[in-house]
């Protein structure tokens, strides 16, 4: 009889093969999880930067129509100036005396968020 001192190959593919499998059904899982993440941080932001805005016209007397977030930094309504959950994420308001919504141009708006792909 010899003695056996490693694996064959035949179980070498097997377990490689079983690992693939695993990382195949996990990865997409992570993916979403990462979007869906980015889109609560973002929507997290919205919230800030509203509430601040809200503050702002409470204290002025007066509805803040576009959205200036070095105005509120500097009128210590916001403590910094807020980082976007992604590169591409710009939070913006343009009517804000009309509506008072804070959208952003990937995940949109708390109340009608877009979809994830």
């Amino acid at each position: 009889m010899r003695s056996r001192k490693g694996f064959t190959l035949i179980e070498l593919m097997i377990v490689i093969a079983i690992i693939g499998i695993l990382a195949a059904i996990a990865i997409p899982n992570f993916r979403k999880a990462r979007q869906q993440a980015r889109q609560k941080a973002c929507f997290a932001n919205q919230r800030v930067i509203m509430g601040a805005v809200e503050m702002y016209n409470m204290d002025n007397n007066a509805m803040m129509d576009t959205l200036d977030e070095a105005g509120l930094v500097s009128g210590k309504y916001l403590k910094s100036s807020i980082v976007p959950a992604e590169t591409d994420c710009v939070i913006g308001g343009t009517g804000l005396k009309l509506d008072g919504v804070v959208t952003c141009t990937i995940h949109g708006t708390v109340e009608s968020p877009t979809a994830l792909p």
